[in-house]
């Protein structure tokens, strides 16, 4: 979960939700609190109901954005790891394929070293 604050009362702006001057919109709220109104719910009902799906919708984005972020750390540890012992494998085979020509060159200087001395 994120450090924000919970917002105690969703029916009070934050500063990214203000109008610009010259603006002029109704808040959605109301909008759904009038269509709720001409379903035959009351007023105070649809507000309440508004206000505890934007709670419950800021909490599962919350929940959501910690589980997909928890998600892509595991998968690229995962892919690291995998990398990692693709990298390793592979420089162990080069390593592999040319340590037989590397003893033989460096026994090769070695004898002629010592026919030398």
């Amino acid at each position: 979960m994120t450090n924000e604050p919970e917002r105690t009362d969703p029916g009070i702006p934050t500063l990214t939700e203000v109008l610009a001057p010259g603006e002029a919109a109704p808040p959605p709220e109301d909008d759904r609190a009038a269509a709720a109104a001409e379903q035959g719910v009351p007023a105070d009902v649809a507000v309440f109901a508004e206000r505890v799906s934007a709670r419950l919708t800021l909490q599962l984005a919350d929940e959501i954005t910690t589980m997909v972020e928890r998600r892509c750390h595991d998968a690229l540890i995962d892919q690291t790891s995998w990398l990692v012992q693709l990298i390793g494998k592979q420089v162990a085979d080069a390593l592999q394929a040319q340590l037989p020509d590397r003893i033989r060159q460096a026994v090769i200087e070695e004898v002629a070293k010592q026919v030398r001395s």
